[in-house]
């Protein structure tokens, strides 16, 4: 059996965020088998969840049937499930929690869409905040080519540029570390790699 690392006083909340096609999913993952290598315990999770409101919301995102404040209701009423549900347990676990997505994507995409970000905010005033945000950077024509399929109304070069834009106006102004992905996975996971080790 492998032995669990041992030094860990508490959990670590990190989450990877960024526009369709950044990468994010991808490097949830491989970030997730390199950190159990070392030996950490780790729950890898994503938003929308995988919980009842998060498929709802799935399947509501490939339509145009609500508004963009409904679609913000229903983020922020999956954050904070997913965060009772998922995250807080992991982190109280002593677990590593990797998020694909957070609140972060709610800014950038609903703000994007017409929302006020303080009325955002406000929204999802309840929910914790991460040890370590990282934004996954790439052109928005770059990420819609990687895409085998384009499934969401949010899917489209012209709306991306914006939510881009806002991503690296917050990371500007939060301090997150910005990662270009348009290089190679090995590349961009060995950087990622640095900024969580410095937090572990």
């Amino acid at each position: 059996m492998k032995r669990m690392v041992d030094n860990m006083s508490k959990g670590k909340f990190i989450v990877l965020d960024g526009i369709d096609g950044s990468g994010t999913t991808t490097h949830a993952k491989l970030l997730k088998n390199w950190l159990m290598q070392k030996g950490y315990a780790v729950v890898l999770t994503t938003e929308p969840s995988k919980r009842k409101i998060g498929t709802l919301i799935r399947k509501i995102i490939r339509t145009t049937e609500t508004s963009t404040e409904i679609d913000a209701l229903l983020f922020a009423a999956d954050r904070l499930d997913h965060v009772e549900m998922v995250i807080k347990p992991g982190l109280a676990a002593n677990k590593i929690v990797i998020s694909d997505r957070y609140v972060e994507s709610t800014i950038a995409y609903q703000t994007t869409a017409g929302l006020d970000i303080g009325w955002v905010l406000e929204l999802n005033k309840f929910i914790i905040n991460p040890d370590l945000t990282i934004i996954l950077d790439i052109e928005p024509e770059i990420g819609l080519n990687r895409k085998q399929k384009l499934t969401d109304k949010f899917e489209n070069a012209e709306f991306l540029r914006n939510v881009r834009e806002i991503y690296l106006e917050r990371a500007q102004s939060q301090h997150y570390p910005i990662i270009t992905t348009n290089r190679s996975i090995d590349i961009v996971q060995e950087e990622l790699q640095k900024y969580v080790q410095s937090i572990l």
